[in-house]
């Protein structure tokens, strides 16, 4: 991981951010080592972006929902930028009343238009109503009304009630129609009470009486409607011309371009997880890319630079001693079908990046130990299967990781079961019971050796890979104590001291035997360790003394615990292998196969998962527990998504 700072003009600060956001490549930081306060004494800069942003937002959003703004966004020239970089809250100010201009026009215009639009639905109604209404048929009828063709059957049933009315619909438009009464004068009042209950519009609602006289004399009816259809055009042309729309677009486009522009660039300067640091001269932005990833942002400076004409400063530097919190992106894993399986690392905490990285460690020695406790071959070679196909059918989420694990453990278990010589419970079938592992049952003194001298060498392991992360911390004292060289002697002593008392079941015997004075050698480096480290550090103390004996004490039950935390190995490897007996012992009144059937799902549900456990336990605190604290920071890239409109 490189740590890399950018110090560019502050009116190009928005397109290095835009840009990085674009590549996600780099995890931006606080910026730090390169003099922050003497730069902050050159005149900092402090702007709130993310009101002016608020402020801008109300009014362009608006105003980009308009149905005649369709402009494309255009970058603000080189003097622009800087005049913005200056004054921010004054060229926002300047937009929003560009933008009040623009709307008060939209507005007017709207305004016309609808009034156009009006005047030509009245025109149009009169027109048509013209044509609608013939001479004779007006002067001979009762009433006229403008009805929905819809209601005209019901109309219809109401109006023929009586012998001496009739009724005659003339069409005015697909879904209108004029309906001409005729009757005797006293049908009026009740005809015009009919027109009421059914929303028919009196002629005299849709025409005046002038109208109404044109359309009676046959003379001047023509040429009148000559006249409306005259007009018709001369509306409908008005309404639908797009002139003064073109003429706004015409005198503001240039600030609408650019508006589109700014409100992009707000919104990246308001974004308040960016710690810029900003000046009146320059901006600072400082952030993590794996080393990988530097031809990436190497190319976006260039290309800026290419852009711009202006020359922008990228320097790259390892992590320092004062950088404490140094993210570790996701390692990539091979082959890729392992890659959920780094779950498995992960829960344990994420690696920093002075720390090894255990991912292929962890899933072996899981897989290991769980194959110890659950050797079987049918039932191991079940939960390969089940693995091949989870992992095949889910690539997220907890199935994908749990058909990742399946795999090694399904291996690992079959391994054993060849050792165990046991498949589905089924002991003897390859070996004939003179299988090469000792038999959790019959031999079990045996299978503890063998599980004490693998407990051994899996926490010397831890403790050599803890030692190495001492070192590289830069804690070089610390390879000496209860996390490196004196916890190695104290365990390996331990261990050597078992075996000597399983051999010769002699408790005082064993204080005399040369492994009791290495586990005791490695006690007492223990405690000298931080007693060295003190004094070649210049701070040595009484409490120092105190550090030696509590390291002394960890050392002894630290180790003690840990080792004998391996015998649940044995205990979980007796409690599988008895299922087998168990089925035996049923199958007198079962018979063979239920027996077995019922054990084999016993042991690959229950104790499947009680093996699982024990296998994470042993990994995460006896295991990495010696080296691995997991305390790193996981690098999550900086993310920016250009919006469209």
């Amino acid at each position: 991981m490189k740590k890399f700072t950018i110090i560019t003009p502050p009116e190009y600060e928005h397109q290095i951010i835009r840009d990085l956001g674009a590549a996600r490549v780099v995890q931006l930081k606080a910026v730090s080592g390169v003099d922050v306060e003497r730069l902050r004494k050159t005149g900092e800069r402090i702007v709130d972006f993310k009101g002016l942003y608020e402020k801008f937002q109300d009014e362009y959003k608006a105003l980009e929902e308009s149905t005649i703004l369709e402009l494309e966004g255009m970058d603000l020239e080189a003097d622009e930028l800087r005049e913005f970089t200056e004054d921010p809250a004054a060229s926002v100010d300047d937009f929003l009343a560009k933008f009040r201009e623009v709307q008060d026009k939209i507005k007017e215009v709207d305004a016309r238009r609808e009034e156009g639009e009006n005047k030509l639905v009245e025109a149009k109604l009169r027109l048509e109503s013209l044509k609608a209404l013939e001479p004779e048929e007006l002067k001979k009828c009762l009433t006229v009304g403008l009805a929905d063709l819809g209601i005209q059957q019901r109309l219809n049933e109401y109006l023929q009630r009586f012998e001496d009315t009739s009724s005659k619909v003339v069409e005015f438009s697909s879904d209108k129609g004029y309906v001409f009464v005729f009757g005797p004068e006293e049908r009026r009042e009740w005809v015009e009470t009919i027109f009421l209950i059914f929303e028919v519009k009196d002629i005299f609602e849709v025409l005046n009486t002038q109208d109404i006289l044109l359309a009676i004399d046959a003379g001047r009816r023509e040429d009148t409607i000559k006249e409306y259809e005259q007009e018709v055009q001369e509306l409908q042309a008005l309404t639908e011309a797009e002139a003064e729309y073109e003429q706004i677009k015409a005198e503001y486009s240039p600030v609408l371009e650019n508006a589109k522009f700014v409100d992009q660039m707000l919104r990246i300067l308001s974004d308040e997880s960016v710690p810029v640091l900003r000046t009146t001269v320059i901006s600072v932005i400082q952030g993590w890319i794996p080393e990988g990833d530097v031809h990436a942002l190497d190319r976006i400076i260039d290309d800026l630079q290419k852009k711009t004409g202006e020359l922008f400063y990228l320097d790259y530097e390892d992590p320092g001693h004062d950088d404490h919190a140094v993210p570790t992106p996701e390692p990539t894993m091979a082959p890729s079908i392992l890659q959920p399986a780094w779950k498995l690392t992960s829960l344990r905490g994420w690696p920093a990046a002075n720390e090894i990285n255990p991912m292929y460690i962890t899933i072996i020695v899981f897989s290991f130990q769980f194959g110890l406790m659950y050797g079987d071959i049918g039932q191991g070679a079940v939960f390969l299967l089940a693995g091949l196909i989870l992992s095949r059918k889910y690539k997220r989420g907890m199935m994908s990781k749990l058909g990742t694990l399946f795999i090694p453990m399904g291996i690992f278990a079959m391994l054993f079961g060849i050792g165990y010589d046991s498949i589905f419970l089924k002991e003897g079938l390859l070996f004939h019971h003179h299988q090469f592992m000792p038999n959790p049952v019959h031999e079990t003194t045996t299978l503890m050796k063998w599980v004490f001298k693998i407990a051994t060498v899996e926490i010397v392991f831890g403790l050599v890979l803890g030692a190495i992360n001492q070192w590289k911390e830069g804690h070089k004292w610390g390879i000496l104590g209860e996390h490196g060289l004196g916890m190695i002697l104290y365990v390996v002593g331990l261990s050597l001291s078992v075996f000597e008392f399983i051999r010769t079941n002699d408790f005082m015997g064993v204080m005399g035997y040369w492994g009791f004075y290495v586990m005791l050698g490695g006690m007492f480096m223990a405690m000298l360790e931080p007693i060295i480290a003190a004094v070649a550090g210049g701070h040595f103390g009484i409490e120092v003394i105190g550090e030696g004996v509590g390291a002394l004490l960890m050392t002894f039950v630290e180790g003690l615990a840990n080792l004998f935390s391996f015998l649940r190995i044995v205990a979980f490897a007796l409690a599988h292998a008895s299922l087998a007996g168990a089925a035996h012992q049923l199958a007198g009144f079962m018979g063979d196969i239920p027996s077995l059937i019922l054990m084999n799902l016993i042991a690959m549900s229950f104790e499947f998962m009680s093996s699982g456990v024990q296998s994470l336990r042993l990994l995460y605190y006896e295991f990495m527990g010696k080296f691995y604290h997991g305390g790193g920071v996981q690098f999550r890239p900086y993310r920016f998504r250009i919006r469209k409109s």
